[in-house]
């Protein structure tokens, strides 16, 4: 099980009222969308494709916006913000760092640095964001992914400055000056100084 990727939702979105009957619109052949929307369809083992869910629940999507449970993030965040004390978002990130190019993903980031909620990413190890390091370094969010092209603008749409916003994700998973190992933030800067 070391080598599966599960992801949870801690806030418990309920899937069957909204994405569980499909993949999205395919995107234009020939493209690497196309080709993220292909391997998103089928198993990772076997690679036939994954069935969809044939249930009832009525879908409701963010043009449904009293009824669409995808476009809470930012108000959930803010109640949790104002509610509860110290809370703190830590981010528990994949070995190949996908999560950072989940749009979904992406929106908790925005919105905990909108509402100034403390953040901090937890890496698979320090060989993870060696293998990693030019990607990281060169982290754009506007290069995120979403099933439905509206979610990323919708989500793109909530970052006031991208070239900040994106500063702020490299010095979270590197640090302010990574590699430069006096940084006593981001993860380098801990494994080189033995923390």
């Amino acid at each position: 099980a070391m080598d599966e990727t599960y992801w949870v939702c801690c806030f418990s979105i309920n899937q069957h009222s909204s994405i569980c009957g499909g993949f999205g619109p395919p995107p234009p052949e020939g493209t690497p969308e196309r080709l993220r929307w292909e391997a998103m369809r089928r198993d990772t083992a076997t690679g036939c494709e994954v069935p969809v869910c044939d249930c009832c629940q009525p879908k409701h999507f963010n043009d449904d916006f009293l009824e669409c449970e995808l476009n809470k993030c930012d108000d959930l965040m803010n109640m949790l913000a104002t509610s509860v004390e110290d809370f703190a978002q830590v981010v528990v990130c994949d070995e190949s760092f996908d999560l950072l190019y989940n749009g979904w993903c992406v929106a908790e980031l925005i919105e905990a640095r909108f509402f100034d909620i403390p953040q901090s990413i937890q890496v698979h190890s320090a060989g993870a964001v060696a293998r990693h390091y030019s990607r990281l370094v060169t982290y754009d969010a506007v290069e995120c992914n979403c099933s439905r092209p509206e979610d990323k603008e919708l989500i793109l749409a909530r970052i006031p400055d991208i070239v900040e916003f994106n500063g702020h994700v490299k010095m979270l998973v590197l640090g302010e000056k990574a590699p430069q190992p006096s940084s006593d933030r981001g993860v380098l800067s801990r494994l080189w100084r033995g923390r």
